[in-house]
């Protein structure tokens, strides 16, 4: 034997060669094996890492998959609260209804109630009570006028205003089967104004109703002389008021 400078001895002779090839076979051999545990091992990490996040690709795809379905389609639960709404809004709408119908009946109502409160107060002011001794038919029953100065009294007396006045002036127009006007106008309209005129000229001092104004009959007939060519007074003073604030003219 002798050393042959690598660490290692050799057999001198024939055996040199197959010592030399028998050491190269074993290295490679090492080599071989040494890769192949890498290999393995870097394998083994894949499949672990897979198995590792396999759960939770698996949860986020079907999470996906869900939401973008609940979003494709309506569930049964939206369907339901369309129902409700739906219910409640036809519900809201009959209540509504009811409401609206309750409203016009009261105001229906306010003015019949209204009516018949001016109704009576011109039988008050312009009729004689109903002569009711016999009360088997109607025939028996007669209503007459009040003279000027009756009515003028009753108009001290009641503490009338201006406003009833007024409406029982409208209310008289209103049952009027004709357009009245200065020229041709009901005689109850004539009796009222007239009367009117004797409460506008008594003095303030002598007048024990503190409600009137002293230019009743003076406005009534203005209002009458307007009626005569188709005008509503109140329109006129309503449309001036609203001129007044907004500053329009009218220009001709």
């Amino acid at each position: 034997q002798y050393h042959n400078g690598n660490g290692s001895y050799a057999v001198v002779g024939n055996n040199v060669s197959i010592e030399v090839q028998y050491n190269s076979a074993w290295r490679v051999i090492d080599l071989s094996l040494h890769n192949i545990r890498l290999l393995f091992k870097t394998i083994m990490k894949t499949i672990l890492l897979h198995l590792l996040l396999w759960p939770t690709v698996c949860g986020f795809t079907s999470e996906n998959s869900r939401s973008s379905s609940d979003l494709a389609r309506p569930t049964a639960t939206n369907a339901e609260d369309a129902l409700v709404l739906l219910s409640e809004a036809k519900a809201l709408r009959q209540q509504a209804s009811m409401l609206q119908e309750q409203l016009n009946r009261e105001k229906e109502e306010r003015i019949r109630k209204e009516r018949e409160k001016v109704d009576n107060l011109i039988d008050l002011l312009l009729f004689h009570g109903m002569n009711s001794e016999s009360n088997t038919s109607e025939e028996s029953k007669q209503q007459l006028l009040h003279t000027e100065e009756q009515v003028a009294q009753l108009l001290i007396s009641k503490r009338m205003s201006y406003d009833m006045v007024n409406q029982c002036f409208d209310r008289i127009v209103e049952q009027a089967n004709r357009p009245q006007s200065i020229d041709s106008c009901s005689p109850l309209l004539s009796l009222l104004l007239d009367a009117a005129c004797q409460v506008d000229c008594l003095e303030r001092k002598e007048n024990p109703n503190k409600r009137w104004n002293g230019r009743v009959e003076r406005d009534l007939r203005k209002k009458l002389f307007a009626l005569g060519y188709g005008i509503r007074i109140e329109d006129v003073q309503k449309k001036d008021a609203i001129r007044s604030i907004t500053g329009e003219r009218d220009y001709y």
